[in-house]
């Protein structure tokens, strides 16, 4: 019986509080983070030997509010070309309110 492996769920968490501590910051300090997709920041980081990475998109909308997305992808133990995926996103509005981002609007991150 297969498992689920524990080294993605530790990935899911640390992406997780990534996540929090973003919904944290004020509207403003969210606005300085928009930049190119190419340009975003990316966090390097290993979990149980595997090599992953971590990135943080914020996009303003039509609408005045940032989308947030952080995107985290690691190396499957066995598989080096398949990558295991962990997102987390919000929408942060002017007036510091937080909601979250549709679970369907994850498809163009993954």
């Amino acid at each position: 019986m297969r498992t689920f492996p524990k080294a993605l769920a530790v990935f899911r968490e640390i992406v997780s509080e990534r996540g929090q501590k973003l919904r944290q910051l004020k509207f403003e300090e969210l606005r300085q983070l928009i930049k190119p997709l190419p340009d975003c920041p990316i966090e390097r980081l290993t979990v149980d030997s595997r090599p992953a990475t971590i990135g943080i998109v914020v996009e303003p909308k039509a609408d005045g509010a940032l989308r947030v997305v952080v995107q985290g992808f690691m190396n499957a133990r066995h598989v080096p070309l398949v990558k295991h995926v962990a997102l987390d996103g919000f929408y942060k509005h002017s007036d510091e309110t937080v909601t979250p981002m549709p679970a369907v609007e994850f498809y163009e991150f993954d």
